[in-house]
């Protein structure tokens, strides 16, 4: 029996961040979050930015919590959300600190790079849908606001890339988080010369591409010495992407992977399925789905829609309201509710901002023609049958566009503590739906840092179910479950014209 490792996960998130601790005994994987910390982004003259400095801190920091508590820690690796970089000068330094995605600058920039480039021709190119947040047009928006940087740029970093750089002093980009920029080509895992001509990049700015991870080398002795680490530790370019490595973390055997489906649930949800190619027509583009990479260079069709942050914004108006009512709570209420049909667009516009979260439910409904419910249980149940219904929305796309059947799917991340939504996701799809790991990020992170060392092979299923626990939820009959999806799809269809966000908006301010 090999010795147990202790391994490390920094699990970046667009609003925490966490260090996880993953001991491998050889069989399994027990993961314990070492520290967590707050990651938001700051305004800074008129821009908004990470924090990247405080975030290699935080990490300093939980790395020596986890050496007190394990002892000696083998290797580490970060993963983050994706579409997001900083630039370091031909000297090393960080020239152009990193820009949230959520920061505006690109908009006075819009329409100029879709001059130079088509949506369409985007996705023919790259396999990736266009949008205000995809790191090429970032890139384009600040390659013309500061001309220098065409010349004194050095090389640009991911997220997880640049903190690996922070922490070892060698920088990549790996393959899965290089796909979310649409700068990589459509069919080979390599940069896009068309389109860094098209933004003005040079390929030298770009940092080599690790495809399959890559051990960069230890800790820096100075960040070593100053926290009292020992020596040794490893710092690797694992999954850099959050939902690549959460894949890794799954319980599918090699021969069912193609026959799946995954959602990770959270604030947002990513419905993908699995696919050897990017798939890249009309009908996918149409239907908005996007192409992006998993460590082991295979391909995620899939789509970004929302989760569960109505739930959560409900939650907090009513808490505000002096209704102190938990998550649990609110999901026993709509459990008690009876089946509603009446629906709303999770994914419409006018619940993409916070606040008033109840009126802009009832104004939807309103507006397109739906009865109100009489009690926040029925509310409740109207959102999260919504949700399910948009689930089977995205993977009935998902299955028209691909040849494989679908046997089942897998719901991880901590929306699927919400046993109610994970249910009524299983009726609405007709399938079982495996749930489980909800830290699967932080889980598949580890596991990338053994494959990249070569302790597990490609296929890390065995240890990702021993180590995920899963439970398979079985669907129920739902006798109006037809009618139901076609009416959730009427309703989305009639409220692109009957549902304003400027109107709610209005109606508010009167």
């Amino acid at each position: 029996m090999m010795a147990t490792e202790n391994l490390i996960a920094v699990d970046l998130g667009a609003s925490s961040g966490r260090v996880m601790s993953g001991q491998f005994n050889g069989k399994r994987i027990t993961l314990k979050e070492q520290f967590r910390f707050s990651n938001l982004p700051v305004q800074v003259t008129g821009g908004l930015y990470w924090d990247y400095m405080k975030i290699v801190q935080e990490i300093k920091y939980g790395l020596s919590i986890a050496q007190n508590d394990l002892g000696e820690l083998a290797s580490m690796s970060i993963d983050t959300w994706g579409v997001d970089y900083g630039v370091l000068s031909q000297r090393g330094e960080v020239l152009l600190a990193p820009h949230s995605y959520r920061d505006t600058r690109v908009q006075a920039y819009t329409d100029a790079f879709t001059q130079r480039i088509t949506p369409r021709n985007m996705f023919q190119l790259t396999g990736q849908q266009p949008a205000d947040i995809n790191t090429n047009l970032q890139l384009y928006a600040d390659w013309q606001r500061y001309p220098f940087l065409a010349d004194q740029a050095g090389t640009i970093l991911l997220m997880p890339g640049l903190v690996s750089y922070l922490l070892s002093g060698v920088g990549v980009n790996e393959f899965s988080i290089a796909s979310t920029t649409g700068l990589l080509t459509s069919d080979a895992p390599s940069w896009n010369r068309a389109v860094l001509d098209m933004i003005g990049i040079k390929p030298s700015q770009l940092a080599d591409l690790a495809y399959g991870g890559a051990v960069l080398g230890e800790l820096l002795p100075a960040i070593r010495d100053e926290v009292h680490l020992r020596p040794g530790m490893k710092v690797i370019a694992g999954a850099g992407h959050d939902t690549a490595a959460a894949l890794l973390a799954l319980p599918i055997p090699p021969r069912e992977r193609w026959r799946t489906a995954f959602i990770s649930c959270g604030t947002w949800s990513i419905v993908g399925r699995e696919t050897e190619a990017p798939i890249i027509n009309d009908a996918a583009y149409a239907a908005g789905l996007t192409n992006e990479g998993c460590f082991d260079g295979h391909n995620r069709l899939l789509k970004n829609i929302t989760g569960l942050w109505i739930i959560q914004e409900l939650q907090r108006e009513w808490s505000f309201q002096g209704e102190m009512i938990d998550f649990g709570a609110m999901t026993d209420e709509a459990r008690a509710a009876r089946t509603q049909d009446r629906f709303i667009d999770p994914s419409h516009p006018l619940f993409s901002t916070p606040g008033r979260m109840e009126e802009k439910i009832r104004f939807f409904l309103t507006a397109t023609g739906q009865s109100l419910p009489r009690s926040r249980g029925a509310l409740l149940r109207i959102v999260l049958q919504s949700l399910a219904l948009s689930y089977k929305q995205v993977i009935t796309q998902l299955q028209a566009l691909t040849s494989e059947p679908m046997d089942s799917v897998h719901m991880f991340g901590g929306g699927i503590q919400n046993g109610l939504l994970v249910q009524l996701t299983a009726d609405a799809l007709g399938l079982p739906v495996v749930t489980g790991p909800i830290e699967a990020s932080a889980l598949g992170n580890i596991i990338s840092q053994l494959i990249v060392t070569g302790v597990l092979t490609s296929d890390a299923s065995e240890v990702a179910t021993a180590s995920a626990q899963p439970t398979t939820v079985a669907p129920t009959s739902e006798k109006n479950g037809a009618a139901h999806f076609q009416k959730f799809q009427d309703i989305q269809a009639l409220a692109k014209t009957a549902v304003s966000a400027t109107v709610f908006d209005q109606q508010q301010a009167e």
